[in-house]
């Protein structure tokens, strides 16, 4: 029943405490706590002293009259405009019980989650540790740095973005300037997309398995490391201006050049060794002078010796291992046609 919920999309008002809420929930969650933060420490503080008949008279005497009917009011206005609505709490106990038995006071009925948060995060990891037997056929796209294979699986309707789902674009100068989800919220929501994808093959992008601070699961990794691969081969040019339009003009869109500009060579740093500081005192040069004249092709100079001199030898040696799984490799487009007909 419940992974019928999930693959449903069905809206959750999750009455946990924001604190709760932000270390994991369910992507088609809204938290509408019934108890707040401060609230509920003082309801637990009376639990641990008093027992719980205490506790729970604390929290009647703290959510009454206008704070009462306030709360009332935030759970029926969303039970209306999501008439499919469903409740939970930590692990279906006393606070959504009693959220189920105010709204039925005013005349509406939802339905709770027995075991709460605590079993649709478990239904979540059985998806995720099931995946190592999915009986779809999983393909992965792989390709050079600035492929733009992101682009093509967020465009297929069969593809899974994990770098959307990580919030992270997955290599050194992968950040985003909003923080990466929980862990909880990233597996929960990766689960949940898993579930809706109606095909029998499942397209991703080739991945390591830490994306920025996050971990793929390992089972899910696992049947991705074993699957077949196609691979974009696109031209050094059109990968340097994907790149440049993504990790600088996008970028800039949102921040100031000189913070830009520090971030790049930040994240140049911690790949310096790996690099080598002949090239890495070149690009960290050649990235000051393209920010200082804002000229795109000294932009290029500095992406195109990157890729030349670091990801792209990365690629080729790990390729190496694949290779044997390879069921086709041509441009964007050709791989986008083969993908759509295959």
């Amino acid at each position: 029943m419940l992974i019928s919920l999930l693959q449903k999309q069905i809206p959750f008002i999750d009455v946990r405490a924001p604190v709760e809420f932000s270390k994991g929930a369910l992507p088609t969650s809204t938290n509408l706590p019934i108890l707040f933060d401060e609230e509920r420490e003082l309801v637990g503080k009376a639990y641990k002293k008093l027992g719980g008949q205490s506790a729970t008279e604390l929290g009647h005497a703290i959510v009454k009259d206008k704070v009462k009917e306030k709360r009332i009011e935030a759970w029926v206005d969303f039970i209306e405009e999501n008439p499919s609505a469903h409740l939970y709490c930590a692990r279906g106990g006393q606070r959504s019980e009693i959220a189920q038995s105010w709204i039925a006071e005013r005349g509406i009925d939802i339905p709770k989650i027995e075991g709460g948060f605590k079993s649709l995060r478990n239904s979540c990891l059985t998806i995720l540790d099931k995946a190592a037997n999915d009986p779809k056929e999983w393909i992965i796209i792989a390709g050079k740095t600035g492929s733009n294979k992101t682009g093509l699986v967020s465009k297929l309707i069969n593809g899974i973005d994990l770098e959307m789902h990580a919030n992270h674009r997955g290599s050194a100068f992968g950040g985003f300037q909003s923080p990466q989800p929980s862990p909880i919220d990233f597996e929960n929501s990766l689960a949940c997309n898993y579930l809706k994808i109606p095909n029998n093959t499942i397209i991703l992008e080739d991945e390591s398995r830490a994306i920025g601070k996050l971990v793929i699961p390992e089972n899910f990794y696992h049947k991705m490391i074993n699957s077949k691969i196609v691979i974009i081969d696109q031209p050094l040019d059109l990968r340097s201006d994907h790149i440049y339009n993504e990790y600088v003009l996008n970028a800039l869109e949102s921040q100031s050049s000189i913070s830009l500009c520090n971030k790049l060579k930040d994240q140049l740093e911690k790949i310096s060794k790996r690099l080598g500081m002949d090239s890495y005192n070149k690009i960290y040069k050649q990235i000051s002078i393209a920010f200082q004249s804002n000229n795109k092709d000294e932009h290029h100079n500095w992406i195109q010796q990157l890729l030349q001199n670091y990801y792209d030898k990365m690629y080729d040696y790990q390729l190496d291992k694949k290779m044997s799984r390879c069921i086709y490799r041509g441009s964007w487009n050709d791989v986008e046609a083969f993908l759509l007909e295959y």
